[in-house]
């Protein structure tokens, strides 16, 4: 096992804000729960928290993510929107986007965006997005950008076969951790500028050509345990997933957990 080069890290980026402050972990529980402790304190937007193993990762929905030593990249990143919620409506998938094109472009290999914050590789998931928010006054005060990545991983647990994957086994080949973290960093940051600027609908387009289960049939579950299901549409101006029902009326689901069905 090869720790992450953070002097090589540091060197080759070029942001402004993301990644200038990093703090560097062998192991922690969460790289979010540590770096919203941070948040409470005068730590700045960009700022970065990552670990070679996590042993209490996490995902959407209070699931875990597996996050085995110097394989991956696991990391959370720190913003300080200002913003009324209404304003951050389809971050989570606007930076996911972001994610994806990133990854795409250092592995060479097309990467799509499952709604709302999966990242996969030729139809296996290798990654997760988790944006866990604070307000105060009616305004988004943090937002932490939890992301897990199965990057050089040799091996996937038997119990998580059947959907999720590694970059290494989907591409054939191993990927630089460093250089994937640089450009996730340099994307991510000049998409979150954009995304404050012009909402989410300037990614509308970029979104639509690498959408995962486009046109295909799929439930959704919601937090109450509601079910959807139709075909996927797209999505609307705030990030909702869109159906077709049965009925052919268009359902919105702004929450909840993406199945693809038989058809």
């Amino acid at each position: 096992m090869k720790n992450l080069d953070i002097n090589y890290i540091q060197k080759n980026l070029k942001t402004r804000e993301f990644g200038r402050k990093l703090f560097y972990f062998e192991q922690l529980d969460s790289t979010s729960s540590h770096l919203a402790e941070l948040s409470k304190g005068s730590v700045g937007q960009g700022t970065v928290v990552i670990a070679e193993q996590q042993t209490a990762g996490r995902g959407r929905q209070g699931n875990s993510w597996h996050s085995p030593p110097g394989q991956g990249l696991y990391f959370s990143l720190l913003l300080r929107p200002g913003l009324p919620s209404v304003k951050l409506s389809g971050l989570t998938l606007a930076l996911g986007c972001s994610a994806a094109e990133a990854v795409e472009k250092i592995t060479q290999n097309p990467v799509t965006v499952k709604w709302p914050n999966d990242l996969y590789c030729n139809s296996r998931k290798v990654g997760g997005m988790l944006t866990e928010m604070q307000s105060h006054g009616g305004l988004i005060d943090n937002a932490v950008i939890g992301i897990g990545l199965n990057v050089n991983n040799e091996l996937i647990p038997q119990e998580l076969c059947d959907t999720a994957s590694s970059l290494r086994l989907e591409t054939g080949k191993a990927t630089s951790r460093e250089n994937l973290l640089v450009g996730l960093l340099s994307g991510l940051e000049d998409d979150y500028r954009l995304f404050r600027e012009q909402g989410f609908k300037s990614f509308a387009g970029r979104l639509t050509a690498r959408f995962f289960l486009q046109g295909k049939r799929a439930s959704v579950q919601d937090g109450l345990g509601i079910q959807m299901r139709g075909v996927v549409s797209g999505f609307d101006s705030d990030g909702c997933l869109l159906l077709t029902d049965q009925q052919g009326r268009i359902v919105k689901c702004c929450s909840g957990t993406v199945t693809e069905m038989e058809r």
